[in-house]
């Protein structure tokens, strides 16, 4: 064991000595070892598109029970209808999912998280009216692209909108 010893003393000595007495390189790096250094940590992608939104439905079953049930939701003309823009950050830690909504269901601003290619998030008003619009969406996110469906009403769910949306990912800044 002592001899194990003794040749480990005088191995690491000798790698010492030899280290020491090789000219020192250059301390600048290497284009090569910079070029292989890592990025960095992935930064959040920003998405950015467009969505058209509808009068929405509401389904009440013909069955027993529901004969009286008349309501269907209130036509209301053009409120919330038509085209506008979406935009969203998502975070590449938890696929934490941010942004806004500008147009007929706008201003609006949207939380919510993207897993497994999967998309869901809250719609919220940016501040109330009586035309402020509030829901949920579900879609898809890959390659880039994201699309889906919004589905939202007014506070006191009486005027019903479905919107689809798509967006793409916008080159880093």
């Amino acid at each position: 064991m002592k001899r194990l010893l003794i040749a480990l003393v005088v191995v690491a000595g000798c790698r010492n000595e030899s280290s020491q007495a090789a000219p020192a390189a250059s301390t600048s790096p290497s284009p090569a070892a910079s070029a292989s250094a890592p990025a960095g940590p992935p930064k959040p992608v920003e998405y950015a598109g467009s969505y058209t939104a509808s009068a929405g439905t509401l389904y009440v079953p013909d069955a027993a029970g529901y004969e009286g049930f008349k309501f269907r939701g209130e036509d209301a003309g053009s409120v919330g209808t038509g085209e506008g823009a979406i935009t969203f950050t998502v975070d590449p830690d938890g696929g934490a999912v941010s942004g806004k909504l500008e147009g007929p269901l706008g201003p609006a601003v949207v939380s919510g998280v993207t897993q497994n290619g999967e998309l869901t998030f809250h719609v919220a008003p940016a501040s109330e009216s009586e035309n402020a619009f509030r829901g949920t969406a579900t879609g898809s996110i890959d390659g880039g692209s994201a699309s889906g469906e919004i589905h939202a009403s007014t506070w006191r769910a009486n005027i019903l909108r479905d919107a689809t949306f798509t967006a793409k990912a916008q080159p880093p800044k």
